[in-house]
């Protein structure tokens, strides 16, 4: 982010990257939990799981359209890559207490 210059599309483009190796993370995470619970923890984390996605998707939407301007696409972007983020630390959490 310092490398942006403060420009909104480099700032996109940098937390996108981020984003994706979080969600790559998360992803790995989630697999590893699965693995780690029972079945039925294993439902309940997947319909978990599911409302979480639903819940972040709303929540950054709002997030990105509270101002009407451009700070709002670096808002919702900033929302979704910190929520991603923890979500993908509680999920490795999650794995090594089922274990």
């Amino acid at each position: 982010m310092d490398e942006s210059g403060g420009v909104t599309v480099n700032m996109l483009n940098c937390m996108g990257s981020e984003t994706e190796q979080q969600d790559a993370r998360l992803n790995q995470n989630y697999k590893a939990a699965i693995q780690a619970l029972t079945p039925a923890q294993q439902t309940q984390l997947r319909d978990a799981q599911r409302l979480w996605i639903k819940f972040r998707d709303a929540d950054c939407a709002l997030l990105g359209s509270l101002t009407g301007g451009t700070i709002d696409s670096v808002n919702s972007a900033s929302c979704f890559l910190d929520m991603t983020k923890k979500r993908a630390d509680d999920l490795a959490w999650l794995a090594e207490q089922g274990q």
